[in-house]
């Protein structure tokens, strides 16, 4: 009897005699895996940019001597 254990012990036996059979030298990251760090590249240049503008908002500091508290009470 064939268990699902067994198939995937055969199954990985496989993919590792194939991969010992292999040519390293015809093997490449290729088009897809350089497009996806490009992506990623860029993306994380958009990120940055619109971390910079709302940092840029941010007043240097927090400090106020009036507090904004809505119920009336004093704060501080």
């Amino acid at each position: 009897m064939v268990t699902v254990a067994g198939l995937g012990v055969v199954a990985v036996a496989r993919l590792a005699q194939q991969a010992e059979e292999a040519d390293t030298s015809e093997i490449g990251p290729g088009l897809i895996a350089f497009t996806i760090v490009v992506l990623l590249a860029v993306a994380t240049f958009f990120l940055l940019r619109s971390m910079m503008r709302h940092i840029s908002k941010v007043p240097p500091t927090f400090d106020s001597d009036t507090t904004d508290d809505p119920s009336g009470h004093d704060v501080g």
